[in-house]
């Protein structure tokens, strides 16, 4: 009972402590808009990858979806659930690197390094809908593992093969990796030929785990008759994701030093942790304690790999922060041996509790403290009770009554076209995430085709003076420009139509 207050507790402060970093923050990351508008339009009643354009899976939209339904629209109630995801998922951290045994001024110190590099990243999506996935697995497989004399349950290990499928539903890339290294990382750890057996029962309750979870999401696919659509933009189109940010430009040579730091670790923790089980497999006469702890080195060194393929190809900080978390549990996990005086562990623990004390207190405080001094909007809808300058406020107000004023169809080809049509509850597939990859198997081809097959249509795209996102379709912008005729320009926005 003590070990869940610790947990609560932690839970609470750290949930407090996230949502202050959020609310304060403008209405102006694209990621958080598109991921707002993916359950938006879910909880509107429109079908994933038939009404809208999504490469990733629907279940964390679909529970963002479930909440706006039931608490309202707006963007303020997914940050509220960020808040949450983001407490479970240290909330979790903790409750591993405890089933690890290691020392308490390590815990919160993990805790608090991993609060400072994610209090600029926190959000609601599948990426960390992925990494709570993966910690859940962590955490059930080193608590399974901790048991003496465990005797097989076929339970345990179909549990831990439905909770893997689960990934596929959330992303289903590195989810097809983490099926894959969860079912058959077991094959190291056979060292008798009476082990292969247990194997095999192991591996068939994972992979039965997991084939009832794909196969239950496929019959709901087929349900909805969106089966081609998630095979067109989830499988097909990832074929024509060419974005890619270097791991060593953005990342190895971060102007932030923990975040640069940090990015050197993956690889020699992950060297180390191998060649550390390589060796104690080679001692003879292995004792049941060292069995445990090189199978717990194992789960660790699998998991920690796995979840670093999140950072790619897209290596940049947001990513990065979350693929990183197994692996400081490695790094945490080895330096848990290090010996420490007594007397100064407990006076390192105590100032580690001090300082997470005053840490937390004191961003919750500025947090609060630059919300209550930004500009609130209560005009906009599903942006309401979040910060907004009157200036955006403005110019958001003017392009959607240019939309609504038009009889023409009004599309914005530019990644900012949800910040337009999310107030007036529009939405223009494929063109209101309008980013290389997000197109489906067609590409950007796909899309002048489109266009081309659109009557008395409107087009607005952004004006050469300001500054395009990177994955902006140039060969479609290059389309529009070449093929229509600009009649003017509203904000930052020029206006095209047909000749």
């Amino acid at each position: 009972m003590k070990k869940y207050k610790k947990e609560i507790i932690i839970f609470i402060v750290v949930a407090i402590f996230i949502f202050s970093q959020i609310i304060g923050k403008e209405v102006s990351n694209l990621d958080e808009m598109w991921n707002f508008n993916f359950s938006n339009c879910i909880a509107n009643g429109l079908l994933p990858y038939k009404d809208f354009n999504m490469i990733t899976g629907p279940l964390v939209p679909f529970i963002g979806a479930v909440f706006l339904n039931i608490f309202g629209q707006e963007m303020l109630i997914i940050r509220i659930l960020a808040a949450i995801l983001g407490s479970l998922i240290l909330v979790l951290v903790y409750r591993i690197l405890d089933n690890l045994k290691i020392k308490d001024f390590f815990k919160i110190g993990l805790l608090i390094l991993l609060c400072y590099i994610m209090k600029e990243h926190f959000t609601f999506d599948y990426n960390w809908g992925f990494l709570f996935l993966v910690l859940v697995l962590i955490n059930f497989e080193i608590k399974n593992a901790n048991i003496s004399n465990q005797k097989f349950s076929w339970k345990k290990e179909l549990l831990i093969g439905i909770i893997a499928g689960l990934s596929i539903t959330i992303k289903q890339t590195i989810g097809a990796v983490l099926i894959l290294a969860s079912v058959f990382y077991k094959i190291l750890e056979i060292r008798k030929k009476d082990e292969i057996k247990e194997f095999f029962k192991i591996v068939g309750l994972r992979a039965l785990g997991t084939f009832v979870v794909i196969l239950s999401f496929f019959v709901i696919l087929l349900k909805f008759n969106i089966l081609n659509d998630y095979t067109d933009y989830c499988i097909l189109g990832v074929t024509t994701f060419s974005n890619k940010i270097l791991y060593i430009n953005e990342l190895i040579k971060n102007k932030n030093i923990i975040i640069k730091i940090l990015s050197l670790m993956p690889i020699p923790t992950h060297v180390y942790l191998g060649i550390m089980y390589i060796k104690n497999e080679f001692l003879k006469n292995l004792e049941n304690a060292n069995k445990k702890k090189n199978n717990i080195l194992l789960i660790l060194l699998i998991y920690s790999i796995v979840q670093m393929i999140v950072v790619y190809p897209i290596s940049d900080a947001a990513h990065f922060v979350l693929a990183i978390v197994p692996t400081l549990i490695c790094v945490t996990y080895v330096i848990n041996k290090i010996k420490i005086n007594i007397k100064v562990e407990k006076f390192i623990e105590s100032f580690i509790k001090c300082f997470c004390l005053f840490f937390i207190v004191l961003c919750s405080i500025l947090g609060i403290k630059d919300y209550k001094g930004k500009n609130i909007n209560y005009e906009l809808k599903h942006f309401k009770y979040l910060p907004l300058s009157n200036q955006e406020i403005d110019n958001v107000k003017q392009i959607d009554n240019y939309i609504l004023s038009k009889v023409d169809k009004v599309y914005i080809l530019d990644a900012t076209a949800a910040y337009y049509m999310i107030p007036i509850n529009r939405y223009n597939k494929n063109f209101d995430m309008f980013n290389n990859g997000n197109f489906g198997a067609r590409g950007e081809q796909g899309q002048i085709e489109d266009l081309n097959n659109i009557k008395n249509k409107t087009i607005l795209i952004r004006n050469d003076r300001y500054q395009r996102n990177w994955q902006n379709p140039e060969k479609v912008r290059n389309y529009v420009i070449n093929q229509m005729i600009k009649i003017d320009q509203i904000g930052i926005f020029d206006v095209y139509q047909d000749k």
